[in-house]
Parts: C-alpha cells; structure tokens; sequence
C-alpha cells in the first residue's frame, strides 16, 4: 500500500515541477522568449566553429520553439496531475483499478521526459550547442534534473502493482 502512496507523490511532484514550469514561462514570457532567441542565435558560444544548424535568428522560429516547450510543460503537468489524483482515488482499490490509474500520471511523467531531454539536452544541448554559451550551462543542468526526476518517477510509476496479502 506504501507504494500506491508514493507513486501518487511522485507523480505530484512531476505535476507540481512542470505545471510550476509552465507557469513561470507564461508570467515571463519576453524572457523565456529572450532565452530562446539567445540559444538560436548560437551567439557568445565559445566551442565549436562548425554548427550542424545554421544560426536562427527568427523571432518567429524561436516562438514556435518556445510555445512547444510551454505546451509541453502543461500538458506534462496537467496529466501528472490528473494522475496523481486517480491513483489517490484508487489507492485503496483492486491492482488492476490501480495499474488504469497511473495511465495519465505515466504519460504526464514521459512528456516531461520528453521536453526535458529531447528539447532541451537532445536538441538544445548537442544540434544547438547550448552548452557552448557559458550562459546556458544552468540551464541545461537544470532541464538534466528535471529529465532525471521524471524519469525514474515514469520508472516507478511502470513497475507492476502487487497487492501483498498475508
């Protein structure tokens, strides 16, 4: 029973990380945006000199990029959420009730996985080289954090349900 418990926190706080995310992104928009257009412009980066894309330094392009990264955040959070309630509501139900609640909270903790690691270290880290710009560097630990917490919340939430009868 202690794990229903603690896959219901866990989703929780990947809820409460991504919608906490998405949030601060749409209150400090222009900076967010800012940031995008930063990491596009693969301005001040100190590393390679051969780049896999060329220099983007469309407002529009990096508005796209950063209306993905919000859109994900939200629903990430929205589904963790919405899981976390459903596990909470079935915590004390059969494992099969159980295992069908944790659906959204699964899905919520690898959109998560998704925007955290393949927006952020997969496509701003090696194809725009993020971490090139000394800038960005907190940045992209962060989203590695994050990424991380996701994950193994997904890992957990993954495992079987067993009720242990004695």
């Amino acid at each position: 029973m202690e794990h229903r418990y603690l896959k219901a926190a866990l989703a929780l706080a990947v809820g409460l990380l991504a919608a906490l995310w998405f949030a601060n992104n749409l209150l400090n928009w222009g900076m967010a945006h800012s940031a995008v257009v930063y990491t596009l412009s693969q301005q001040d980066q100190g590393g390679y000199v051969v780049h896999l894309v060329p220099r983007i330094d469309s407002p529009v392009v990096a508005s796209g990029v950063l209306l993905a990264i919000v859109a994900g955040e939200g629903l990430a959070g929205a589904l963790s959420l919405a899981g976390a309630y459903q596990m909470w509501r079935a915590r004390k139900l059969d494992d099969g009730t159980f295992a069908r609640a944790k659906r959204y909270a699964a899905s919520g903790a690898g959109i998560a996985v998704l925007v955290w690691f393949l927006l952020f270290q997969v496509f701003g880290g090696a194809l725009v080289l993020m971490g090139q710009s000394e800038g960005l560097v907190p940045t992209l630990e962060g989203a590695f954090r994050f990424a991380v917490y996701s994950f193994l919340t997904l890992i957990y939430l993954s495992l079987p349900e067993t009720t242990c009868r004695e």
